[in-house]
């Protein structure tokens, strides 16, 4: 029986890359004149010639330009698809913690919380009082951070009404199952609809499944409580949101935080006002 023989591969790749030969050349570069280049002469007979040392100078940059673009280009369009995923408003697209600028303790305490909620992944977070006090965009950026949702009271009703129309593409239950399922979730806008008995029945399916499975979620609104209330009970009371099955869990792992500041909509100060 012949034996074929095998060609050593290793060899052939160890020869071609062994220099058995080096010398240097004078070269000129249409772009950038004379420059000494090294001529590399290698055991299997292969040459090369070193090329203009600032034409490589350049090459390189660009390459690491383009890298450095297409890497920000790629950060950018994954930073917008997780914004968009967390239904986070625009404004706030390019919000992070170190843009939040607190001025009052309660602030600061709320700065807290929400890091240490992303830190630990447990808890409960209740925002409330003045507008402008920064409560949706630290709901926003949390919600993002870690892969949840922040919506509205308004657009959880909303979705849940079109579950009802016949091209619906979930029922009531797949949507509330989601947001009581979801890594975090954020709840705006607490107390700006109408508060009906089908309203506290999703609002405490919601919040008691994530109670019970401990998934963080969070709670905003311009509400106040009843020991608070000037009137001593009125329809803003948060606790007129709540059965109380669910105001006895919020006693569990949660942090409540009443936010007394100026709106900083009005420090902006963008208003135009015209009259006759």
């Amino acid at each position: 029986m012949e034996t074929v023989k095998t060609p050593d591969f290793f060899k052939d790749i160890l020869e071609d890359m062994e220099t058995e030969k080096e010398e240097t050349l004078k070269m000129k570069c249409e772009l950038h004149g004379e420059y000494t280049a090294i001529k590399s002469i290698f055991k299997s007979g292969r040459e090369s010639i070193t090329g203009c040392p600032e034409c490589e100078k350049n090459r390189f940059q660009k390459q690491q330009e383009e890298e450095e673009r297409l890497a920000k280009k790629e950060y950018e369009e994954r930073h917008l698809e997780e914004c968009r995923n967390a239904n986070i408003r625009l404004e706030f697209y390019d919000k992070y913690f170190s843009d939040y600028e607190p001025k009052t303790e309660g602030q600061k305490k709320a700065l807290e919380a929400v890091e240490e909620m992303q830190t630990t992944g447990k808890g409960k977070i209740i925002l409330l009082g003045s507008n402008g006090a920064g409560k949706t965009m630290l709901g926003s950026i949390l919600a993002r951070n870690m892969g949840g949702k922040i919506y509205t009271m308004y657009e959880i009703a909303t979705l849940i009404r079109q579950s009802y129309t016949p091209k619906a593409e979930k029922s009531e239950l797949e949507i509330v199952n989601e947001l009581a399922t979801i890594p975090f979730l954020c709840i705006d806008e607490v107390g700006r609809i109408k508060n009906t008995e089908a309203v506290q029945d999703w609002f405490s399916y919601i919040l008691d499944k994530r109670h019970s499975e401990g998934l963080p979620f969070m709670l905003i609104g311009n509400l106040h409580f009843k020991k608070d209330c000037k009137d001593g009970g009125c329809p803003k009371c948060f606790e007129n949101y709540f059965d109380k099955d669910i105001l006895s869990r919020l006693h569990e792992d949660t942090t409540i935080i009443v936010l007394k500041t100026d709106d900083k909509r009005r420090e902006k100060n963008t208003l135009k006002y015209y009259s006759d």
